[in-house]
């Protein structure tokens, strides 16, 4: 597959996959997923390769799911095609034999934020910012902070649709460390090459055994839940939704965003 939305390159022993629309501020098209999937496929079978990392090109991380998409088609069914295949990539990274980290500037929000709440690790710049704004746009968050943030901190992020910075999200135990930007890749490369040099096989038999406890625990359900509430309500439309969508086909969606934060605003 010829890659357009990520790059994927081979160093020493990890494989490093960069999110490449910088002008969308990484947002995951759908075109994305199919790239990051075979992406994964090709590393799952190098045995060369001991560890995947993450990064986001330019500015920031990954600005959730590319909503311009969503907001082009108004039928029900090529949604729920899509949501299959974000599903199947959200998965793929859970379940991925290897160990995963994503290195994390600048923006990570609503679908990035899912995204990076599968990886294993995560190091983040002291600029970067976490949150899911999807209530914003009548879309529904993901359930994953309830689970890494506590009951409390994941109500206030979900329902006031606020962000937090990368030194709450420390605290709160979402991420592993924050380092200065400049630090961010070599870190992060690091780390990646450290997991790498650990043995494969018994890293693949941990991964499947913290998964396997975490999914008892109802983690995975928690996924699972999620995704078909977010179907439900994409495909029930609200009148704060249908405006945002007409907006978004009229007038693009900067235009879009800046009418519906005007709502929000203190």
């Amino acid at each position: 597959m010829t890659y357009e939305k990520i790059r994927l390159e081979i160093k020493d022993s990890v494989g490093v996959i960069t999110f490449a629309t910088p002008q969308k501020y990484n947002a995951l098209s759908h075109r994305a997923y199919e790239e990051i999937l075979d992406a994964l496929d090709s590393i799952k079978e190098n045995e060369e390769i001991g560890a995947v990392l993450f990064c986001g090109e330019g500015k920031a991380f990954c600005s959730g799911f590319d909503l311009g998409e969503s907001a082009e088609n108004t039928d029900p069914w090529p949604h729920w095609e899509r949501f299959l295949h974000q599903r199947e990539m959200m998965l793929k990274i859970y379940n991925f034999p290897k160990p995963t980290v994503a290195a994390v500037q600048g923006y990570c929000l609503g679908g990035g934020v899912e995204f990076t709440s599968l990886v294993d690790l995560i190091i983040a710049a002291d600029n970067a910012k976490f949150g899911d704004p999807g209530l914003r746009y009548s879309n529904v968050p993901a359930p994953t902070l309830l689970w890494l943030a506590g009951t409390r901190r994941a109500k206030q992020y979900m329902l006031m649709a606020e962000n937090f910075d990368a030194r709450e999200a420390l605290r709160i135990g979402y991420i592993n460390r924050v380092v200065p930007l400049d630090e961010l890749y070599d870190t992060a490369f690091h780390t990646a090459k450290r997991l790498a040099a650990m043995p494969m096989e018994t890293m693949e038999v941990t991964k499947r055994l913290i998964n396997k406890s975490l999914d008892g625990m109802g983690f995975k359900a928690y996924g699972d839940w999620g995704w078909d509430t977010f179907h439900i309500a994409k495909i029930s439309p609200t009148k704060l939704g249908v405006e945002f969508d007409t907006i978004a086909k009229e007038k693009g969606m900067k235009e879009a965003f800046k009418w519906s934060n005007a709502r929000y605003e203190e």
